[in-house]
């Protein structure tokens, strides 16, 4: 997975944690980078790789939400620990993925985390190998031996110790690791922020809180950084950690501190001092008419209605964009173009800091390229003069005959 490199912002202070991260969602570009590359425990962001997977395995076909899904006994009592768990569950509740879902990003649920993992590959192990083999096909820098982010000294009490892995063996990820796995989740699914967003909430009658101090309403909430969501997390070897979401003029952004003793001022911080570093330069993409196969044309809508890209000194006439007309295989063979299929592509360049971003347009409305009329008489072109041929060679045979 290939993010674009940047130098840390020469005016942003070193933050007081062991790494740091921030980045364009959308783009990849890094705005700064601290010990980014070097493997820490995470606790509990460790679950935006389970929800991801959870996500991508809805989006596939494979579960839906609202699925019901079974709860191991053993996460029912891992439930009923007050120092690991922020939903008790009973034996007789039944949860869907979208309710363990939303437990496992408000509420950091662990037994919902695992569950989740447990309904998606049919087995903790298979999860666990799901996860590194995820992370392996990003090119991404992790080892995970937990879906939940829990460590090996708790979760052998629960027998969802990783057969294998140590004592004390726990996930270790890089800042800039989980920062692209919170990338691939708000792609999957971008209205995870909304749920992520909630500060509280109610699952099979049982109140829920988030922990994210930053978000509307809570105690470090800063209007100026904007955030509104996404994951916290904590254990003791961890210590603090979060990767936050926010906006900035309409750009989705991505910042993650790892083994953090102040987290949540300190991504404000960062974020703010961030934010006098850079500028940015944003291409807005409308709705547009494409022209297709035999002049055909449809109404294509953007993936996206903005890209962007960030420099420290603003420039002018650095953005160049050019369309191209692209159709896929299947809808050259069924000679239509659906709702929703892509019709093309736009390319926005940043001359300024080198980066290419590509935006697929998909049409709003299904259109003909050929008809089935279009296609015979096509065909016919092709099988005249063979026709002619065997009209004169049965003609001259009749003479001879005669």
């Amino acid at each position: 997975m290939p993010v674009l490199p940047a130098q840390a912002a020469s005016g942003v202070t070193k933050v007081p944690a062991r790494a740091a991260y921030v980045m364009d969602a959308q783009s990849g570009q890094v705005l700064y980078q601290q010990n980014a590359n070097k493997r820490y425990p995470i606790a509990s962001l460790s679950k935006l790789l389970t929800v991801y997977l959870t996500v991508k395995a809805i989006n596939d076909g494979k579960i839906n939400w609202d699925d019901q899904v079974p709860i191991d006994s053993d996460l029912i009592r891992l439930s009923h620990n007050s120092v690991f768990s922020s939903l008790r569950m009973k034996s007789s509740d039944k949860f869907t993925v979208r309710q363990l879902v939303e437990a496992a990003m408000v509420a950091s649920s662990n037994s919902a985390a695992s569950a989740l993992g447990d309904y998606v590959a049919g087995s903790n192990a298979a999860f666990i190998q799901l996860m590194n083999q995820q992370c392996q096909d990003w090119n991404i820098d992790a080892h995970f031996i937990s879906s939940s982010g829990l460590d090996n000294s708790d979760l052998n009490k629960y027998n969802y110790r990783l057969p294998g892995t140590g004592a004390k063996e726990e996930n270790l990820v890089s800042a800039k690791a989980i920062s692209v796995v919170a990338q691939q989740l708000l792609k999957a699914d971008p209205q995870i922020v909304k749920t992520s967003s909630q500060t509280e909430s109610t699952v099979n009658g049982t109140k829920i809180y988030n922990e994210n101090g930053c978000l509307p309403g809570q105690a470090n909430y800063d209007k100026t950084t904007n955030i509104d969501g996404l994951k916290t997390g904590y254990t003791e070897n961890a210590k603090l950690c979060y990767t936050a979401t926010f906006t900035v003029d309409g750009e989705r952004m991505i910042a993650t501190i790892l083994g953090g003793d102040t987290t949540f001022t300190a991504m404000n911080k960062l974020i703010k001092q961030v934010k006098k570093q850079y500028q940015l330069q944003a291409t807005s993409l409308a709705t547009r008419s494409v022209t297709l196969a035999n002049g055909a044309t449809v109404l294509a809508t953007p993936e996206t209605t903005q890209v962007g890209s960030w420099t420290q000194n603003q420039q002018d006439d650095q953005i160049t964009t050019s369309f191209k007309t692209q159709l896929t295989g299947q809808e050259l063979q069924n000679g239509a173009v659906q709702a929703d299929d892509p019709v093309g592509t736009m390319t926005v360049t940043d001359r300024q800091t080198g980066i290419t971003q590509h935006v697929t347009y998909r049409a709003q409305s299904p259109v003909t390229l050929f008809s089935s009329h279009q296609t015979f008489t096509a065909h016919q072109r092709t099988v005249d003069p063979v026709l002619k041929r065997l009209t004169l060679q049965t003609a001259v045979f009749a003479h001879l005959a005669g």
